[in-house]
């Protein structure tokens, strides 16, 4: 008996023994917290919808294919901009005209009347680049402060010998990308 219970005690002592050399799991609860800010859009266009007026002209005053009209001024009035955006992308889509990809396209803008014929809309920027309609490379304008001003002409310009008179109306589209 005397054997059983030393036995017993080197048992017992080394399992005693072993479990402070056992790596114990312990678990904790813990918290991330995220932070961040939403900011309203970049900046708001102050006459979203425009209607401008290139002007009345009669057909001899395009003589020839690539003749123009006088210019009219179109501004995108941008306002309440982030003080900490730099600049932004311009890109401007509209049906194009068949004759001259560079140029929009008269269209129907609802009013049911007979369209003229034989030119279409150019869009310049303020130094009298043309710009290009549907752009996959699209104009970047460095923004200063909160009120941006960004200036274009428009005007009318033949694609044919042949102008008809009528209704010379077209819709544009213009997407702003800020960054």
């Amino acid at each position: 008996m005397k054997l059983y219970l030393k036995y017993l005690n080197v048992v017992t002592l080394t399992l005693l023994g072993n479990l402070f050399f056992v790596p114990l799991a312990l678990t904790a609860d813990s918290t991330l917290s995220i932070a961040g800010s939403i900011t309203a859009s970049g900046c708001t266009v102050r006459s979203p919808d425009q209607s401008i007026m290139i002007g009345a002209f009669s057909g001899k005053d395009f003589p020839t294919v690539g003749s123009t009209s006088s210019f009219k001024a179109m501004n995108i009035d941008l306002e309440n901009c982030y003080p900490k955006l730099k600049n932004v992308q311009v890109s401007f889509s509209g049906k194009t005209d068949s004759d001259n990809p560079t140029l929009l396209a008269i269209t129907d803008t609802g009013k049911g009347k007979l369209l003229a014929t034989g030119l279409g809309i150019e869009l310049l920027d303020n130094s009298f680049k043309i710009l290009p309609f549907d752009s996959v490379k699209p104009l970047i304008y460095e923004l200063d402060g909160e009120t941006n001003t960004l200036s274009f002409l428009m005007r009318y310009k033949s694609t044919k010998a042949v102008v008809t008179p009528g209704e010379a109306s077209a819709v544009m589209y213009f997407d702003l990308t800020y960054q």
